[in-house]
């Protein structure tokens, strides 16, 4: 990867054309960076704080290793994944995996699922992640990760990739200047970096959005979906190229790389377009142009099951603001037995979009008369400003388990709740 330096033109005139206000929740995406070798090694993750002031400003930012974003954590499906994490901040840190199906000690709700880790202190954390897939890990408190404190977690899938390059691109957003209307955008801690991949090929894009912010996005390629929100979805073109990507979401893409022109990625604004990113083709490519590619493949399965009976199924609604609330208490909405189906009711009162943060597993978007599903999976779901979505999931994990709201734009929390399963 090859980084670029901002130019005064593309952050100034792009964030100052950059509206979330008026971005509607349509579908959530995301992940990209190089390739790392698995490894079985245990993984320091040093919390400690360091100045940034071009993007966090006066305040120092907290930071995993000193690297924004976090180091990419890449394991082999099957395979455990350990790291060590030490806290220095003068707060206590817990640590949440975003999407992964973890046990739900390991789900890193404080009051919930246990407890933080205290100033000064350590902890050891392992275990297999049960799905392949792009994933989010970052601290639990809203606070720390929108500050940076977040990485991406990658389990590849068994045997050789089919892909030329893989690329995870981490996005954040940021305000250092409290003059500015809206954020300055970065993918893994730089403004419009440069990716090479081989030409006349087709590259993996993992995008992974860790800010607060909806994004419209555009690729300005061939691509299909590979994956939403971590888990395989039957290959689809893009239209356009366009997707958008939920605060907490994830998309990984098969981009089509082509023999000659850069591809840029794209936010899109009701003005100019941000450039997020630029893929460039490397290498010789063919002197006679790029012939279409095939459709990619499916990704392998992660096993969930393909229908949700609703028929019995326990439903339960989750009011989401309009107002700020606290993470101290997580107000239980009801218990359930294991294998259950739940259906979530997320209810938007206020007049900003909300991405929804399910722990534990992910739910599939239910249509309007609750007898069927839309063909994805989601841990982060969109809903749109006074709006309602319905997500059925089968709660299979034994524990209670955190239903989190944040509002798009800040990323204020507007729902804290909580259901178990026995």
């Amino acid at each position: 990867m090859r980084v670029r330096g901002p130019s005064r033109r593309s952050v100034l005139t792009g964030t100052a054309a950059l509206a979330f206000g008026s971005v509607l929740p349509r579908l959530a995406f995301a992940q990209a960076t190089p390739a790392a070798p698995a490894t079985a090694q245990v993984t320091r993750l040093r919390v400690a704080t360091m100045e940034r002031i071009e993007l966090g400003g006066s305040t120092p930012l907290a930071l995993f290793q000193n690297l924004l974003p976090g180091p990419v954590l890449r394991v082999k499906h099957g395979d455990k994944l350990a790291v060590t994490v030490e806290n220095t901040l003068e707060t206590p840190l817990s640590i949440n995996w975003q999407g992964v199906r973890v046990p739900n000690a390991l789900d890193g709700v404080p009051g919930l699922t246990g407890e933080a880790i205290a100033k000064g202190a350590s902890t050891d954390i392992s275990f297999a992640p049960p799905d392949a897939g792009t994933y989010l890990y970052r601290a639990f408190q809203p606070e720390l990760a929108q500050r940076a404190l977040a990485g991406a977690l990658v389990v590849e899938e068994p045997g050789t990739s089919p892909y030329a390059s893989d690329h995870v691109l981490l996005i954040q957003s940021w305000a250092p200047d409290p003059t500015m209307k809206v954020p300055l955008l970065t993918v893994n801690g730089a403004v419009s970096p440069t990716f090479e991949a081989p030409a006349g090929g087709r590259s993996r894009l993992r995008l992974v959005n860790a800010g607060t912010q909806f994004l419209r996005l555009q690729v300005m390629a061939s691509c299909y979906v590979l994956a939403v929100d971590g888990q395989p979805v039957q290959p689809f073109a893009l239209k356009d190229g366009r997707a958008q990507l939920t605060p907490g979401g994830r998309l990984d893409l098969a981009v089509d790389i082509g023999s000659a022109d850069p591809i840029p990625v794209n936010v899109e604004t009701s003005q100019l377009p941000i450039q997020l990113a630029l893929v460039t083709p490397v290498g010789p490519g063919s002197a006679q142009g790029t012939p279409p590619l095939p459709v990619p493949a499916a990704l392998p399965s992660n096993g969930l099951p393909d229908k949700i009976p609703l028929e019995k199924a326990a439903r339960f609604e989750v009011p989401l603001g309009p107002d700020k609330v606290g993470l101290s208490s997580f107000e239980s909405v009801g218990s359930v037995a294991r294998g259950t189906s739940v259906v979530l009711a997320l209810v938007n009162r206020s007049e900003a979009p909300v991405a929804v943060q399910l722990h534990g597993v992910p739910a599939r978007l239910l249509d309007g008369a609750d007898d069927g599903w839309k063909p994805w999976w989601h841990d982060a779901v969109p809903v749109a400003p006074k709006a309602t979505v319905r997500v059925a999931l089968v709660a299979d994990a034994p524990g209670k388990w955190a239903i989190v709201g944040l509002r798009g734009g800040d990323g204020a929390v507007v729902a804290a709740r909580s259901y178990e399963v026995k």
